[in-house]
This record gives structure tokens, sequence and C-alpha cells, in this order.
């Protein structure tokens, strides 16, 4: 039960930062809790308490799936935000799928080459650094939001995203990482961003925690943890990110995202 309690406070914290939550989890219930299961094991844990997180995003941004549930019946109005965000969703999702397929297929080759991920990372946190010093430079910043969603956006960010399901790779540093590049301002960059992992992580679980789904296991404190903790931090986050420049957010979240991938290569 503590476990639990722990790791979906972890869990809660993670999925807003750009930090791999996953490989957090999997770091604390090894070295922490000496759990001595699979990695597929461990991964699809890590899945299963992203279950909470999704939900917090889902009632932190409920006016916006409103907004998707209502396109549904107005799929006629190709102006609607509403469906620019259902394709932009359905299209991400779909490609994520595809790749994270081939992402697996891949898997051989990373294991081989131990330190790819930590290489694309830093680049990913190079990205970010330098994206928030042009910001900074030129005093101005990205003007794009969810109206202006193209399907060639959910094309490369669900390309993106598949990457992430790789254990280490932090999913809300690299897809901030791409809209940002796709000149998103701040505030949308983050909506989009958390927006864009919900049907993933609802049909990854389905999919493979189908088992726990209908159980009364302990595993559910660590979800309901990771739901409470979570709707306390995004709240932060996003209010955070309205006080500040989004150069320095960039700068600022790279950063972080560097800091941890050496000191995880270190290690």
């Amino acid at each position: 039960m503590f476990e639990n309690i722990i790791l979906g406070a972890i869990q809660g914290i993670t999925e807003w930062i750009p930090v791999s939550s996953k490989a957090c989890i999997i770091a604390a219930r090894i070295h922490l809790f000496h759990n001595t299961g699979t990695l597929n094991e461990l991964i699809n844990y890590a899945l299963f308490l992203h279950l909470g997180t999704a939900l917090a995003a889902i009632i932190y941004f409920r006016e916006d799936i409103a907004k998707i549930f209502s396109a549904c019946g107005d799929l006629k109005n190709p102006a609607s935000e509403g469906r620019k965000i259902l394709i932009f969703l359905v299209t991400v999702t779909v490609f994520t799928a595809f790749g994270q397929v081939l992402v697996t297929k891949a898997s051989d080759l990373a294991h081989r080459a131990p330190h790819a991920k930590a290489a694309i990372t830093c680049i990913i946190a190079a990205l970010l650094i330098v994206a928030g010093f042009l910001q900074l430079k030129t005093k101005t910043e990205g003007k794009r939001e969810t109206k202006d969603l193209t399907l060639i956006d959910g094309i490369i960010l669900g390309i993106v995203q598949a990457f992430t399901c790789l254990p280490g790779l932090s999913r809300a540093g690299t897809t901030m990482a791409a809209l940002a590049v796709r000149n998103f301002d701040k505030e949308h960059t983050l909506k989009l961003s958390f927006l864009m992992s919900i049907p993933v992580i609802l049909l990854g679980n389905i999919i493979k925690n189908h088992h726990l789904l209908l159980s009364a296991r302990s595993e559910w404190l660590g979800v309901l943890t990771a739901f409470v903790v979570g709707m306390l931090s995004i709240g932060v986050l996003m209010n955070f990110v309205k006080k500040v420049n989004f150069g320095g957010f960039l700068i600022f979240i790279g950063s972080i995202l560097a800091v941890a991938t050496i000191l995880g290569a270190i290690d």
C-alpha cells in the first residue's frame, strides 16, 4: 500500500515536467522498493499509474474536451476549433500507435546502444534551450493556437510521441519541444502536450492492463494518488507558465531535462 502511494505521488509530479515519468517510476520501484519484476511488468505498472494523471488532465482541460465532443455532432464545420482538436488527437493517436510498433521493433538496437536514448534526450534538451534563447532574443513568442492546428501537426506530433514510449525519453519534454518548433504559444504548447497523451494512455491500458481495470487491487491506490497529486501539480505548472516568458520557460525545462539525463548517465 505504501509503495503504491509513493509511486503514485511520483507519477503525479513527473508527468507534467520534462523528465521521463515512466523511467522515474521504474527506477523508484527497483531501487526504493527492490521490485524484481520483468522490464515489461514494470513498464505496464507505470502505464497503469498514468490513468491517474490522465484523469487529472481530463478534468483540468474539461472545457477543451467538451469542445471535442460537441465537434462530433458538427463535423461539417471545418473551421470549428473542436473539430480541429479532434482531428489532431485522432491523427496523433494513429501515428503514435504505428510509430510505437516500429520503435518496439527497433528496441533491440537501443539496448545494444545504451547511450542512444541519453544522446537523443540531450538533443531534445538542447533544442528547447536554443528555442528559448531565440525567443528571448527576438522578444517574440509562438503565435499559433489550437484553432490553427493542421493535419501536418498531428502527423509530426504522433511520430514524435511514438518515440517517447521508450523508458528514459520524456514525453512531456519531447512533445513540448516539437510544439515549440511548430510555433505554438506557451499555453497551447502545454495544453496540446497533455491532451495528446490522454487517448494513448487510455488505449494503452485497455490493451496491456485490461486485467487490472476491473480488479480491486492495491494498484488503484497508486492511480488515486497520481490523480490527486496530478490535479495539484498541473495547476501549479499552468499558473507558473502564465507568469513567465515562454523563452525562459523553455530554457528552464530544457535545463531540467539535460541535468536529469546527465545524472542518469553518470549513475
